[in-house]
């Protein structure tokens, strides 16, 4: 059987250039695994004495956090806007309860001035939730 099939063979690794070089392949990867597991032993006993001497760093590269990222720097950004605005109206309401002048009619205009603003980032911070379309 071997003497039917062996000019086939012949024919399949003379015409696939590739196959020629099969055994020559063979053999490197043989070597060099051979190495590779002379050298391991020296290697695991390097890498131990540098983990125990804190010689080692370990980085991480996270991928595909950045929408994460971006969703939590604007959420931040509204948390400090409504803080702000928060701020704004207390503080204007007990400028205006104080009744600190400048006064118009005995309304303190500090207070009115402090409760446009808050109005104002009010309706911004409304506006780019509305533009969003997210709350």
């Amino acid at each position: 059987m071997i003497e039917h099939i062996e000019p086939h063979v012949r024919r399949i690794v003379y015409h696939n250039p590739r196959l020629k070089h099969l055994p020559f392949d063979a053999y490197f990867a043989v070597a060099d695994l051979a190495s590779l597991l002379r050298d391991l032993p020296f290697d695991f006993k390097d890498m131990m004495r540098m983990i125990k001497g804190g010689g080692t760093r370990i980085q991480f590269e996270h991928r595909g956090l950045e929408p994460l990222m971006n969703s939590l720097n604007r959420v931040a950004n509204r948390i400090v806007f409504g803080l702000v605005l928060a701020a704004l109206i207390v503080g204007s309401s007990i400028v205006v309860h104080a009744g600190i002048p400048p006064r118009i009619q005995s309304v303190s205009l500090i207070g009115i001035a402090g409760f446009a603003v808050a109005g104002v980032v009010g309706f911004g911070l409304l506006f780019s939730i509305v533009r969003r379309k997210t709350m």
